[in-house]
């Protein structure tokens, strides 16, 4: 159940719920500028590298070198699939530090507590920062325009797609829990090659995921999936 344990602990789960919030606020203005897959894996390389950064730092971590052998192959994987000329570097460094950190201060928040009443508490720092936003009226026009615009066929995708992600990203806390943040956080690179697959395979029926792949792009991101396997193979062997 939630249950309060001090005014520390509140204040570390506060500020992981919070950290992932504004970083999907980054990562959202680096799709803005690109297409997705650019923007998720440029985010997803940096999130990688600051999570194992952080988790030495705080979490005291160590990973073995098959580990970080198949952490490295899913980051190469990750930045193959991800390359663009489009420079987003700013949303994607901001974003993956945030993310990273928000990942390891939630594992901080699983080791001292049961799984429920840490994701409770987090989540009151990720929807303290979300309402704090409204109070700018310039978010309050942002978001309250775009659902005004968008169809009612377009506002029933995105309400069910805000429940796969909160499946999703419930799935990726247990994940969390039970194993080595670093290595959990790697294995989304899984996500980014799932991403550009359904991106080449639904391209087609709908231009939004679209991509320009041309003779130079395409082997190099299908080379980035074949690394990504290459990674989870050594991980699981």
């Amino acid at each position: 159940g939630v249950f309060w344990i001090s005014w520390s602990y509140f204040l570390i789960a506060f500020l992981s719920g919070a950290a992932f919030f504004l970083a999907l606020i980054f990562l959202y203005r680096g799709v803005q500028k690109t297409d997705i897959t650019v923007a998720s894996t440029k985010v997803g390389s940096l999130s990688i590298i600051f999570t194992y950064f952080f988790s030495v730092l705080i979490l005291k971590d160590q990973v073995s070198f098959s580990g970080l052998l198949a952490i490295g192959l899913m980051l190469l994987g990750i930045s193959f699939i991800g390359t663009a000329a489009e420079n987003i570097w700013r949303e994607s460094f901001v974003a993956g530090a945030v993310f990273g950190i928000s990942l390891v201060l939630l594992k901080w928040l699983f080791g001292n507590s049961s799984f429920i009443n840490s994701f409770f508490w987090s989540r009151i720092g990720l929807v303290g920062l979300a309402l704090a936003m409204l109070i700018f009226s310039r978010a309050r026009k942002e978001i309250f325009n775009s659902f005004k615009r968008s169809p009612n066929a377009s506002k029933f995708v995105f309400m069910f797609n805000k429940v796969i992600a909160g499946v999703g990203f419930l799935l990726v806390y247990l994940a969390v829990k039970l194993g080595n943040v670093s290595v959990v956080n790697a294995l989304l690179g899984v996500q980014f090659a799932l991403i550009l697959i359904l991106a080449l395979t639904l391209g087609r029926f709908f231009p939004a995921v679209a991509q320009d792949l041309n003779r130079k792009v395409l082997p190099r991101k299908l080379a980035g999936i074949g690394f990504v396997a290459l990674g989870l193979a050594v991980l699981f062997r």
